[in-house]
């Protein structure tokens, strides 16, 4: 077991954060003697459990950057519990990491405790925190149960960030007739305009009574990003000409950078409108799409300022 004084991970921390070089960080001290402040060493697990803020966050860090000698086992989950329960989000972020890596990531049984704090971490209301227990965690377990394939696309419904988006697809891919049966339920429900949006990615088929879902605004808005080609004023207008043959009924495409090294954007707020640009631009010969994304706020909020 890695034994630590405050003072030895006080002044560890002093050392990494004036920048020792990489590779040189010193390991934790074994049986550090006791400094006037403290009563006995201090072990990483006693640290992480009932250490300040700072030195919590330090373990943490040394832990994650494998610094740590020793395997990361059992003794660490008090700690790791504490750390998942504190009040600042990137402790709880770091420890979410953790507790994916160390106790879940290819174990055969994961362990239970940390597959509790994760499943309560994965709808923390810091995103952060909500990825790493998603991402490194949750969707990193080998055999799922229907309640976390059901939580997994629970979330999947309503974190559209891509590449968690990604990940919970690929960790449910051999799970499609589960996750079918999931989603056909969840279209009779609430939100079902989101649980539509996910279906065909999730279960590889298009879900029946699809039509009843078209002219439902979209559970947010949708963006198509083109690469531009010529003149940008010409292509901008000769876009929205093949959006309202497609269908739309008043399309705006906005131009985004200079010269040459232009693209046309295209927001869409109705389920109608985003299938209709999908099946007439996906592979235009004319009008390229790079890229097209669910816009969370925070995107949305990114392309504000770009304007």
């Amino acid at each position: 077991m890695n034994r630590l004084s405050i003072f030895a991970v006080a002044t560890a921390w002093c050392v990494t954060s004036l920048g020792a070089p990489a590779g040189n960080q010193p390991h934790p001290p074994v049986g550090i003697p006791t400094n006037e402040f403290t009563k006995g060493t201090i072990s990483l697990q006693e640290m992480l459990l009932s250490g300040p803020p700072q030195l919590k966050m330090h373990s943490l860090a040394m832990i994650a950057n494998g610094s740590i000698k020793g395997d990361i086992d059992e003794s660490y989950l008090p700690g790791l519990k504490a750390c998942a329960e504190d009040v600042s989000a990137p402790i709880r972020g770091i420890a979410a990491r953790i507790l994916g890596e160390h106790f879940v990531k290819n174990q055969e049984h994961p362990n239970s405790a940390a597959m509790e704090l994760l499943r309560i971490l994965a709808k923390d209301e810091a995103a952060d925190v909500q990825f790493n227990a998603v991402y490194h965690g949750l969707t990193q377990v080998k055999y799922k149960t229907p309640e976390l394939v059901e939580q997994l696309i629970d979330l999947a419904s309503i974190n559209r960030k891509e590449s968690l988006q990604d990940q919970i697809i690929v960790s449910l891919a051999n799970y499609q007739p589960q996750a079918a049966e999931i989603l056909d339920q969840k279209l009779n429900g609430d939100n079902a305009i989101a649980y539509y949006e996910i279906y065909e990615e999730f279960t590889g088929k298009v879900p029946a009574d699809a039509d009843k879902f078209l002219n439902m605004p979209s559970s947010r808005p949708r963006m198509f990003i083109f690469k531009g080609q010529g003149d940008a004023q010409s292509s901008k207008a000769e876009l929205e000409k093949k959006l309202r043959d497609a269908g739309l009924e008043n399309p705006t495409v906005r131009i985004s950078g200079k010269d040459e090294n232009y693209s046309l954007l295209v927001k869409t707020y109705l389920t109608r409108d985003y299938k209709a640009v999908e099946k007439a631009l996906s592979n235009n010969a004319e009008f390229r799409m790079i890229q097209s994304m669910w816009l969370t706020p925070e995107l949305e909020v990114m392309l504000e300022r770009m304007k």
